[in-house]
């Protein structure tokens, strides 16, 4: 793997020292840009599907090289986002003005403002320091992220510990030399205890461990990170890194995100409000004087009243999604939407047994597009969250568009003996969100790399895949997707009304938490406070009305706050308003129907950001974006 990347980089160093002796009153778009995108194009090609092994490796030493490589990789962009020679190129052939079609025109631009925001037209010793914190910044974030997925720790329990547990949960966990059950802090594992475990005491034990994941390696990396963020968006003449983060989204200001969540959190603030009233409401039956729901009581009392408001157990709609039943079906629902035939690529050489991998092509005309990963279930060492990662991304060559690859990451539960894996709903959701993602990576038409797949503003970049989570309540799509295990029953008519009457439930305690977890991450980035857990602990209080406990750290395995979402993570409501509308079209015309996939395709999914965001969405859409199917959705939920 060493002398892989070895070798891309040499590649690498002698196409930009060919591109570096171009001489300036020759340089020009094609010999410099689109040089040099091609260049890094080649290297990134070669160099991801080795860092990719960082992530889901199931060999510790394959994990580390990966890691190592990666490090080496950050740095070796940050030092060519410093390269005088290349830049001054750069501008000489801007200088020319030549006549650009929109996408080669848009990646000068692209390439022109990543220069200056390197520190182009700063001081020399000004830009070394924006070197030395971008490198250093590289490795906090690569560190932040591995001390998340290597933390190991569980709860040890007895048979009465896990009381109030499905007995099928029970065999699929761990057990210890003296016969207790490790609970440990996977979803699988951890979701269902907090929800169904009767011992309160237990529920605490588990959340405490959960909320201090990464603890306590991360904080300082973070409190450091914040620093250096802060340092680099003065050096670039910014008031804060915010500032500086936001000036290329759609969002452009930290004044019009906090404008956004403070209009969002007076519409839902009453709603959360009467929510969690409610919540206590049924605390109180064990607790007559409590006055409050502890962060570890929420999920249990909350199911507890969404069971008796509504006659809905989130474990019997689980039982009629077995995996093996779900991954074909929502693959078909993706192939007939989107005009597209997936076919398993059968003895394909795979990093673990778990892992398949597929070939895409065009259904109309059978010309292969891509291949995508499937990698659904938890192992030691592995990304700990679901994800999509880019694999090979696309772009266009001389001598055609080159194949993309992708690579889904998940951690739904395993099959236990005598019983395949079941997904609760919300994974369901999951799979058509993440999936998205890979579509949109897979896809891709666009003809520059720095445009391809999943590369738009931060802040769209969920958009398409938040839209895809709809489907998962459409009942012509549960008919595909859906079979109980044991019987192979469609969903029943009655749990899908259930279901369908419940989904709103707590919809103003979610969207008031993601409200706070994106103010707090805005605040630390704004504030760079000296205790950031405690900051981000009191700012995610103040807005969700449930005091946290002082003892939890959890902004220490807030993977966002470090990773490519600092400042940023408002980009999942802000996106939310384009999905919401995008669906509305698909809901108009039939949720199956294979001419708004087309149309979708089309005009979201191929053209990345080769044009403005918004542009993409009025061509789908027929007119301008609308935030009123947003707003509808946050209305109060009817009483049940």
């Amino acid at each position: 793997m060493r002398d892989q990347y070895r070798q891309a980089a040499a590649s690498l160093d002698g196409a930009l020292k060919s591109i570096a002796a171009t001489p300036a009153a020759q340089a020009n778009f094609a010999n410099v840009i689109l040089a040099q995108e091609r260049a890094v194009g080649d290297f990134v090609r070669a160099a991801i599907p080795l860092t990719f092994n960082a992530h889901v490796s199931p060999d510790p030493g394959l994990r580390r090289t990966a890691r190592a490589i990666e490090k080496v990789m950050s740095r070796r962009f940050v030092e060519l986002s410093q390269r005088e020679d290349l830049y001054q190129l750069a501008e000489a052939a801007a200088a020319k003005g030549e006549t650009l079609d929109r996408a080669d025109a848009r990646l000068l631009e692209a390439s022109l403002r990543g220069y200056r925001d390197s520190g182009f037209g700063l001081s020399p010793e000004k830009r070394a320091r924006l070197k030395e914190i971008s490198t250093k910044l590289a490795d906090l974030s690569a560190r932040f992220e591995q001390n998340i997925n290597d933390h190991k720790d569980w709860l040890e329990v007895d048979e009465a510990g896990l009381s109030g547990l499905p007995a099928d949960y029970k065999a699929g966990l761990e057990r210890t030399p003296e016969g207790k059950y490790k609970v440990g802090l996977d979803y699988p594992s951890y979701v269902p205890f907090m929800r169904y475990a009767k011992d309160g005491e237990l529920r605490r034990a588990l959340n405490d461990k959960y909320e201090n994941r990464a603890m306590p390696a991360n904080l300082p990396i973070l409190r450091e990170g914040l620093e250096l963020r802060r340092e680099m968006g003065l050096l670039l003449g910014h008031a804060s890194y915010p500032a500086l983060a936001l000036k290329d989204r759609m969002a452009k200001t930290p004044e019009r995100v906090a404008e956004f969540l403070e209009r969002l959190t007076g519409k839902v603030r009453a709603r959360a409000a009467k929510e969690l009233a409610a919540i206590l409401e049924v605390k109180r039956r064990d607790f007559p004087q409590a006055e409050r729901v502890e962060d570890h009581e929420r999920g249990y009392y909350s199911r507890i009243l969404r069971e008796e408001r509504y006659a809905y157990d989130a474990e019997e709609v689980r039982q009629y999604f077995p995996v093996d039943k779900v991954v074909p079906g929502v693959l078909s629902v993706y192939q007939r939407v989107l005009g597209l035939k997936f076919s398993e690529v059968k003895g394909a050489k795979v990093w673990h047994p778990d892992v398949k991998l597929f070939e895409v092509a065009n259904a109309a005309d059978g010309v292969v597009i891509g291949h995508f990963y499937l990698d659904l279930h938890p192992r030691e060492g592995k990304y700990t969250h679901a994800a999509a990662f880019p694999l090979l991304m696309g772009r266009e060559v001389p001598e055609g568009y080159e194949r993309t690859a992708a690579a889904m990451v998940a951690n739904f539960p395993k099959a236990i003996p005598g019983k395949p894996a079941l997904l609760p709903h919300s994974d369901v959701e999951t799979f058509f969100h993440e999936f998205g993602h890979i579509m949109h990576q897979v896809l891709t038409k666009a003809r520059h790399m720095s445009f391809s797949g999943t590369s738009v503003a931060l802040d769209f970049v969920e958009a398409p895949s938040q839209m895809l989570e709809n489907f998962a309540w459409e009942r012509a799509v549960l008919d595909e997707i859906s079979g109980r295990w044991d019987t192979g029953e469609k969903l029943p008519e009655a749990l899908f009304a259930k279901m369908t009457a419940a989904r709103k439930f707590n919809e103003g305690i979610n969207t008031l938490q993601q409200i706070a977890m994106a103010a707090a991450d805005m605040a630390l980035h704004a504030l760079v406070p000296a205790d950031p857990s405690a900051a981000f602990n009191r700012v995610v209080a103040e807005i969700t009305g449930i005091p946290a406990d002082p003892a939890s750290n959890s902004a220490a395995s807030f993977g966002h706050l470090m990773g490519g979402y600092g400042a940023g993570y408002y980009s999942y409501l802000w996106s939310l308003v384009f999905a919401e509308d995008i669906y509305s079209a698909f809901a108009a015309e039939g949720p199956l129907n294979p001419a708004v996939g087309g149309r979708y395709r089309r005009e979201v999914l191929e053209t990345g950001s080769e044009r403005p965001e918004t542009e993409s969405l009025e061509a789908f859409l027929g007119r301008p974006v609308s935030e009123d199917a947003f707003m509808r959705g946050l209305e109060d939920e009817p009483e049940g």
